[in-house]
């Protein structure tokens, strides 16, 4: 049962006593607590760096070949007829194109049927269907419906798909090929369900190739999306036409621009918050004079500034991300001149991937960037993980200390009104004995 005791025997405040004596004793305690919540802090800065960190190595990741660095733009004459989808593996140039036929899947119908529940065959049939050189056996069950044969074909992997078609009158199966091109047509066979979607005339579309012509040369292709015609372009027919159209792939330099741009954001996101660290006036809670940081500030900070290594321009000349327009800033940001980058794409378009790209030979930026954030971030061994490792070790060194120290503190506690409770046990005795020797001797 708790303890009580009133200060009325001694004179003393003893709880205000004891609770100035457990406030000395807290003090450990309390710088303890203090501690752990700045080192919680520290490792939640180390996590937001190591974000900041990866989403730096994608952007520079998505600038790591020539077609990931470079933009091109495609645009059509016509573009009811035709679409055209650039990648940075395009090669600039002017074509007349004319479409003379598009790609098509076959599209078949069965003979009609009143019912589409109604059985078929009161015996087990297979259907067979013939698709580029594979067939398909598909097994129907005895009494099966219209139905239940769509659903087979639908499920029996076969590169085709099965509807129901009801005119207001009847219901026909129809099957549609899944590919587009004469390869791709279909051929049909059962065993007697009486289907007759082998009849020549249930074809209502057969199975064709696209047909156009590219500057005169005739180009058949069993789809639609023409990707292997022109490098790195794809171009998607939509219509036949009576008279060429334009098709003009050139360089995007504002594409580019784009990619550039997301690149020296992310930098820019690691940099301000490196620099949100350190200073004047930050507390315990921020890395600030950490040697991780300051390692990682110099690391990204001479990569950023230096000539990239091995890589030669005109004159054997160095190359650096300034040739590009990317300057550092006295705060250790970057910025992007819009009039550097549009120069040097004018120069050589092609040539401007080097710098990110690297040569074949040498890494570019891409690859030293991404090298160098690996080392940073990496789940094993990286300075930031092996830094939050760090940070999580004193503070669990630390809650056990305070778990230990408040299991004394408790203890020390109780001690502490015990002895107090004792001593007003103590004083009211003698002043219960000093009022009973008054009496005797008055007595007297």
């Amino acid at each position: 049962m708790p303890i009580s005791f009133s200060g009325l025997a001694s004179g003393l405040d003893s709880a205000a006593i004891v609770n100035s004596l457990m406030g000395v004793e807290r003090i450990p305690l309390q710088r303890l607590q203090s501690q752990n919540s700045a080192l919680t802090s520290k490792s939640r800065v180390v996590d937001q760096l190591s974000s900041a960190l990866a989403a730096l190595k994608t952007a520079s990741d998505n600038l790591s070949t020539s077609g990931e660095f470079l933009s091109y733009a495609g645009s059509v004459s016509n573009d009811s007829a035709a679409k055209v989808t650039t990648t940075g593996d395009s090669v600039p140039g002017v074509y007349e194109v004319e479409v003379t036929a598009l790609a098509r899947a076959q599209r078949t119908y069965s003979v009609p049927f009143a019912d589409a529940d109604a059985d078929l065959s009161a015996s087990a049939q297979t259907l067979s269907l013939t698709i580029d050189g594979t067939t398909t056996d598909i097994a129907v069950p005895a009494n099966a419906s219209l139905r239940e044969v769509a659903a087979a074909i639908n499920g029996s992997g076969a590169a085709a798909s099965a509807g129901i078609l009801f005119d207001g009158t009847q219901y026909r199966l129809q099957v549609v090929g899944r590919n587009s091109g004469a390869d791709n047509g279909i051929t049909f066979a059962d065993t007697g369900l009486g289907l007759g979607l082998e009849v020549p005339a249930n074809t209502v579309q057969t199975a064709t190739n696209a047909a156009l012509t590219v500057d005169g040369f005739p180009v058949t292709h069993a789809s639609n999306l023409i990707d292997d015609v022109l490098p790195g372009t794809t171009l998607e027919l939509k219509a036949q036409t009576t008279a060429p159209i334009e098709v003009q792939i050139k360089a995007d330099p504002a594409g580019v621009k784009v990619k550039l741009t997301a690149f020296v954001d992310a930098y820019n996101a690691v940099a301000r918050l490196i620099q949100a660290q350190s200073g004047v006036g930050k507390g315990a809670e921020t890395l600030n004079g950490d040697s991780t940081v300051r390692t990682i500030e110099q690391g990204l900070g001479r990569l950023i500034s230096s000539p990239i290594p091995g890589l030669v321009g005109g004159g054997a000349s160095s190359l650096q991300l300034a040739d590009l327009g990317i300057q550092t800033q006295r705060d250790g940001t970057l910025t992007l001149d819009a009039e550097d980058l549009d120069g040097a794409l004018a120069a050589d378009f092609a040539r401007a991937a080097t710098y990110f790209a690297g040569d074949g030979t040498n890494a570019g930026m891409s690859g030293l960037m991404s090298d160098l954030i690996d080392g940073y971030t990496d789940s094993v061994d990286g300075l930031l993980t092996t830094r939050k490792k760090g940070l999580a070790d004193v503070i669990k060194a630390n809650s056990d200390t305070i778990e230990d120290k408040e299991s004394y503190l408790e203890r020390y506690e109780q001690s502490l009104k015990q002895q107090y409770a004792a001593l007003e046990q103590v004083m009211s005795e003698l002043q219960s004995q000093q009022s009973y020797l008054a009496q005797f001797l008055n007595s007297r």
